[in-house]
């Protein structure tokens, strides 16, 4: 998780809170329905959000390789992402419809708060 976050340097911050602050909206809903797997489904989407985050980051930081080693690399993360996107995603649907869309929420929302994240903490590396 240190290297996950060092890469975003401080917007490593800003993610934690906005997930944090995503987390708590949702607890509304799921706390009315009383359907507390739910909140499963947030923390699979939200680990599934941060393998796909994690192989990203890691390829940013390790980029010191020739051209063919680069793309065999990029290659290899794709796969690793969305294989392991298809695999949480299709255990998610076996569970429910809501438990499957409630993951594909919290990967989602992972992905746009870490790339929000990221933008913010490398504008403020450029001032």
């Amino acid at each position: 998780m240190n290297k996950f976050l060092s890469v975003y340097g401080r917007g490593g911050v800003l993610m934690l809170k906005l997930l944090a602050g995503f987390t708590l909206l949702a607890a509304i809903p799921i706390s009315l329905m009383e359907d507390w797997q739910l909140f499963g489904g947030l923390a699979v989407g939200y680990a599934t959000g941060g393998i796909f985050c994690w192989t990203l980051t890691n390829r940013a930081d390790d980029g010191k390789f020739d051209e063919r080693k680069a793309a065999e690399q990029l290659q290899q993360g794709t796969l690793i992402r969305i294989g392991s996107l298809c695999l949480v995603m299709g255990i998610a649907a076996q569970v429910s419809k809501r438990f499957f869309l409630v993951a594909l929420a919290g990967y989602l929302f992972f992905l746009v708060f870490a790339f929000v994240s990221y933008v913010v903490s490398r504008l403020q590396k450029k001032r």
